[in-house]
This record gives C-alpha cells, sequence and structure tokens, in this order.
C-alpha cells in the first residue's frame, strides 16, 4: 500500500492525549489519525449527498433528523433466522 508521509502541528494537550489514545488502543498514532481523517472525509460526503438531495428532493420534513438520530441510537437488532419445517 502507498503512503504518504506528513507533518502535523497539534496543540501540546492534543499530542499527549493522542499519544495515550494510541497506545490504549494498541495502534500507532499514525493510524489514529489516519482513521480520524477517513471519519472526517465520509462525513464530508455525507454533507455533500445531503445536500444534493435537499437541492432534487426539498428540504426534509420537520423531526427526520431527530427520529433517523433515535434510530441510530438503538442497538442493532438480529435478524430472525427461519429454520426450514420439520416433516
Amino acid at each position: 500500500m502507498a503512503v504518504d508521509r506528513l507533518s502535523v502541528t497539534v496543540p501540546s494537550q492534543l499530542g499527549r492525549e493522542l499519544r495515550k489514545l494510541a497506545k490504549a488502543r494498541g495502534t500507532s498514532v499514525s493510524n489514529v489519525v489516519a482513521d480520524a481523517v477517513a471519519h472526517q472525509i465520509r462525513l464530508a460526503a455525507l454533507d455533500l449527498a445531503l445536500d444534493e438531495a435537499e437541492r432534487r428532493f426539498g428540504p426534509l420534513p420537520p423531526g427526520a433528523v431527530d427520529r433517523a438520530e433515535e434510530e441510530l441510537a438503538l442497538p442493532p437488532t438480529r435478524p430472525r433466522v427461519r429454520r426450514p419445517a420439520r416433516r
């Protein structure tokens, strides 16, 4: 896998917390930063998709985002597995 080497400057407290987080996760600071950057890129893509949907279909109905956030906060449900009938 190709990689880019970047230099990033952060406040000292953030750097300490970042190193502690990486250690707690058993990974490197680079992996934690890469995961955070990937997350931000996904959020930006979602924002663009939502803006495009609003442009094409109009604004969301009032309360739709609140309901979606509530549903996302619920624990996942397991799909029911159908067993073949005994004969």
